[in-house]
């Protein structure tokens, strides 16, 4: 049983690590917030929310085996490689096509002119919604490019003269 409960620790502690290393993961984060924000304007049904729930989470763990596999690709090669700039890019691409995939289905959900007049007409209406709205906004920038140092890179991909 303290094995389990270490994994989980373990694990948490490893999401917590790329929220405070990776900008991209925490954008994911904020940008799944208020889809399921947005989301309770819609009569979703059960299915729907399901598959925005798996949407997220291909997202969100995209990035983080994307963040797992630059970090072990720098600890292997410290210097330009380009094998390892190859393994980098493919993981940035399986994340690429996970947040693709989830801004059609969000298009495929969200995109009804009702319901987003119905939005516009709630922040409208209402001076404290739309300034808590717009806080909001101003937290999530804060949140996603200022919050946290970004870690230094063992080296850049765009360094090339190490490799000739």
């Amino acid at each position: 049983m303290i094995k389990l409960l270490n994994s989980f620790k373990n694990a948490f502690f490893g999401i917590i690590s790329a929220i405070k290393n990776e900008r991209n993961i925490r954008f994911h984060i904020v940008a799944a917030s208020y889809v399921l924000w947005f989301s309770r304007f819609y009569d979703f049904t059960r299915v729907e929310y399901a598959i925005l729930f798996i949407i997220i989470a291909l997202v969100i763990g995209s990035e983080l085996f994307n963040t797992a596999i630059e970090n072990a690709v720098d600890l292997a090669s410290m210097s330009y490689n380009k094998k390892a700039k190859c393994s980098k890019d493919a993981a940035a691409g399986a994340v690429l096509v996970s947040a693709f995939c989830a801004v059609a289905v969000g298009i495929l959900f969200f995109a009804d002119l009702d319901v987003l007049f119905e939005i516009y007409n709630f922040f409208r209406l209402s001076f404290f919604k739309l300034i808590l709205f717009i806080l909001s906004i101003i937290i999530s920038v804060i949140f996603i490019f200022f919050l946290f140092k970004p870690k230094k890179a063992r080296y850049s991909n765009n360094n090339k003269e190490s490799s000739k």
